[in-house]
Order: structure tokens, then C-alpha cells, then sequence
């Protein structure tokens, strides 16, 4: 009986679940480098330090060659928020989101500006995402929401995809309403 039990709420529980391709597909389809605010800020003036060419294979989209580059120098104590963002967002972008996922989480726990946070926690959702994380990745998308951040109606968006795609009535409904 107990057997029977699990089992039955095993089968519903994952049965409800988006399909992780489907996360992926919604990844693809909202990920977007992001602007370099690291060294073209007007006051940032060096140009051959490790921090600069690393920022500056990112911003070319030579990520794998960035995340060479970042890892051979120590950020200093108010670029380390910066440097764990991108970071993890050239470890999103050549597949390694599991390392990804920290940086990020790491960088939203330092930054000070409520836009850069807000930032960093979207990026989180999408590494999410990208590993198939569907519960942490819902909690950190309606986080968006909640604390009305400028990315909370692509969040809401992407919640809805997740729901239909994880519920293929509701994803049959949307196919025949199109």
C-alpha cells in the first residue's frame, strides 16, 4: 500500500513537471549577453590589466577565452560583485551553468544597486533553466515579480511557458487557441 502510494504520487508529481528540453528551448529563446557596465564606465581607464582583456573577449563573445582570462587575476573588493556576474555569465554562455549558477547567486548577494541585483538574479533563473532546475528557477522568476524588477514581465512570460509545458492540456489549449 505505501509502495502504491509513493509510487502514484512519484508518477503525478513528475508527470507535472516542464520537460527539460522545453527549459532549454525557453532558455534559448531569453538569453542576451549583457551590456558591459565593467570597463566602459567612464571612469575605468585601464586598458592591458587581465580585467580589461578579459572584458574585452567578452564583449566580443569569446567567452570560453574570458573565462581563461578572468580566472588569471583576483578582483579587488568593489569589483568583485562585477567579476562574479561576468563571470558566470561566460560560464552560462560556454555550457558550464552549474558554475555558472554560483557566480551568480554570488554576484546578487554583493551587488549594492537594486537593478544590478535584479540583473543578476535573472541571469540565475536562466542558468536555472539551462540545467533543468525547474523549481529553483520558478522561485527566483517569481522573486522578479514580486520585488517588481525591470525584468518581471518576461519573467511572468517565461512562468507561463514553464506552467503550459509542464501541463499538456493547458499546452493543447494553447496550440488550438493560436
Amino acid at each position: 500500500m505505501v509502495v502504491t502510494t509513493f509510487l502514484g504520487s512519484w508518477i503525478i508529481t513528475e508527470s507535472v513537471k516542464a520537460p527539460e528540453d522545453e527549459m532549454v528551448k525557453i532558455y534559448d529563446a531569453n538569453i542576451k549577453p549583457c551590456m558591459n557596465y565593467w570597463t566602459t564606465d567612464t571612469g575605468f581607464v585601464d586598458t592591458v590589466s587581465m580585467q580589461a582583456q578579459a572584458m574585452k573577449l567578452y564583449d566580443e563573445g569569446e567567452y570560453t577565452l574570458a573565462i581563461e582570462a578572468f580566472q588569471r587575476f583576483e578582483p579587488e573588493t568593489k569589483d568583485e560583485a562585477l567579476y562574479n556576474f561576468y563571470l558566470g555569465f561566460c560560464y552560462l554562455k560556454s555550457d558550464f551553468a552549474n558554475l555558472a549558477i554560483s557566480h551568480f547567486d554570488e554576484s546578487s548577494q554583493l551587488f549594492k544597486k537594486f537593478e544590478l541585483v535584479q540583473m543578476s538574479r535573472w541571469y540565475l533563473a536562466l542558468a536555472y533553466l539551462k540545467v533543468g532546475d525547474e523549481e529553483n528557477a520558478v522561485k527566483v522568476l517569481q522573486n522578479l515579480i514580486e520585488v517588481n524588477a525591470p525584468q518581471r514581465y518576461v519573467a511572468d512570460n517565461i512562468l507561463k511557458q514553464i506552467d503550459f509545458s509542464s501541463n499538456p492540456i493547458k499546452s493543447l489549449l494553447l496550440v488550438v487557441a493560436d
